[in-house]
């Protein structure tokens, strides 16, 4: 379990100077930013940055830059209670499931998936989105109503997943907690009681709802968002096709090796792993996830983030190392498999797609890199004296710099329009193969920064000649 500590606080303590990425400049800094700069003044958002749920995630950060200076270091600090807190949580419910002389080992390989561990490095709402989860499921298991009822409030105030994870906490806690064997009027009696601890945050959420239709006029997004083409409805074909992106992300970077452990014991062992209590709870917690978490999400055009998933990933590596680390198994095969899935799950952050396939950057720790690169890019456009504005580029390079970085600096590359002499891009930008192509054929790439499998290229427009 120790080991674990130790990775946790080497990737922490590297990366608190690393700048806004991807969502987390839209979630984190944009967000935080207006708070910050009028005061709090008001609770809605502009239109143009307003992502419909309750923004008390960028409230939060706003707080601690007022309160301790607004900085990137300061920034990562913010999230060292809710990273302490999943550490905690996550102990608990592996001891709550696998007996001490496995616990270690349990908790090391659950925390080791690589979608959590980059989110770990991030400002990012999903690390509290993450502890509250795991709070939550905790104090439901353990029947604890009033800190459940704290944690599904804070996952309203989190997001409309966390609201969508308060849901599924509600179907696991029915199940749970409520005999359905007795009369309909006695099960109608514990329903309204039990009720009460997701109250508050139905009442926190109506309220904010409410308010922010009167004035604004709308709930969720609208048809200007700058995203508005996520929220796209896509039809049944359109679903089907998400159903098979769910399953990929689900096996995505490393995972497929616990699924892989997963079918070996269950071929193996079914019979006598399928007869513990444990195994049982945890099965419906993973299938009500899996089921239900998604649904917010099929819909849409692009909902199916990876970071998106981490209950569903979280609650299959329980259910795994449940399976795993019981008596049925013997030592030597347990071995095998403990390595299968470390060796399968860690090079997981090294797996990259080529160029035309679109993959979750934010979700493995490969992209760790971009920051330096992106920052040399810039020196270099700075030391060849080349305008700001003749330089285009693509999210999330196409930020202004002081929302990336913190550091005052507000210049921004333009968006990609083919009207500047050049392009700034990387592999990391998930370029339409549209875009990628045209660069490929009227840009020359003039200067290269590299590492590992990350690069970023400064091109020039080519010059055709005149007739």
């Amino acid at each position: 379990m120790l080991f674990g500590y130790l990775i946790v606080a080497t990737l922490f303590t590297l990366t608190l100077n690393n700048g806004f990425f991807w969502d987390t400049i839209q979630l984190g800094s944009l967000h935080a930013n207006y708070y910050y700069t009028n005061s709090f003044t008001t609770i809605l958002l502009p239109n143009s940055i307003d992502s419909g749920h309750i923004p008390t995630f960028g409230m939060y950060i706003a707080l601690i830059w007022k309160i301790f200076g607004r900085s990137l270091m300061v920034s990562h600090l913010a999230m060292l209670p809710f990273i302490l807190g999943i550490l905690w949580q996550l102990n608990i419910v592996v001891k709550k499931f696998i007996k001490n002389e496995y616990a270690g080992l349990a908790f090391l390989v659950i925390l080791l998936d690589p979608t959590l561990l980059s989110q770990i490095t991030l400002v990012s709402p999903d690390v509290p989105l993450v502890f509250f989860f795991l709070l939550g499921l905790n104090s439901l298991l353990e029947n604890k109503g009033k800190i459940l009822s704290i944690s599904i409030v804070f996952l309203f105030l989190t997001s409309m997943r966390g609201m969508m994870v308060s849901f599924c906490l509600l179907i696991i806690d029915v199940i749970c907690n409520i005999t359905f064997s007795k009369s309909i009027k006695d099960v109608f009696l514990v329903l309204l009681k039990r009720s009460r601890i997701y109250l508050p945050a139905l009442i926190i959420f109506i309220s904010f709802s409410a308010y922010h239709y009167f004035k604004t006029g709308w709930i969720g997004f609208h048809n200007d968002s700058p995203w508005a083409e996520s929220f796209e409805s896509i039809g049944l074909k359109g679903i089907l096709f998400n159903i098979g992106i769910l399953g990929w992300r689900i096996v995505d970077f490393g995972r497929i090796g616990i699924w892989m452990v997963f079918f070996i014991l269950l071929y193996k062992f079914k019979e006598n792993i399928l007869k513990s209590k444990e195994t049982r709870i945890l099965i419906l917690v993973f299938l009500v996830l899996v089921i239900f978490l998604p649904l917010s999400m099929l819909w849409s055009k692009n909902l199916l983030g990876h970071r998106y998933l981490l209950p569903i990933y979280l609650s299959f590596s329980l259910l795994c190392a449940c399976m795993l680390f019981t008596q049925e198994i013997n030592k030597k095969l347990r071995q095998t498999l403990i390595y299968l899935w470390l060796i399968v799950l860690t090079t997981g952050n090294l797996w990259v797609y080529p160029d035309g396939i679109s993959q979750g950057w934010d979700s493995t720790l490969v992209h760790l890199p971009y920051y330096k690169l992106r920052q040399q890019a810039v020196e270099y456009i700075d030391e060849q004296k080349i305008d700001f504005q003749n330089v285009q580029s693509f999210f999330p390079n196409s930020s202004v710099i002081d929302d990336i970085d913190l550091n005052h600096d507000n210049r921004r590359f333009i968006d990609f329009n083919n009207c500047s002499d050049y392009v700034i891009y990387s592999n990391v930008f998930n370029i339409n193969d549209e875009d990628y192509n045209f660069i490929k054929s009227h840009y020359l790439v003039i200067k290269q920064f590299k590492k590992g499998f990350l690069y970023i290229h400064i091109c020039k427009k080519i010059q055709m000649p005149k007739r």
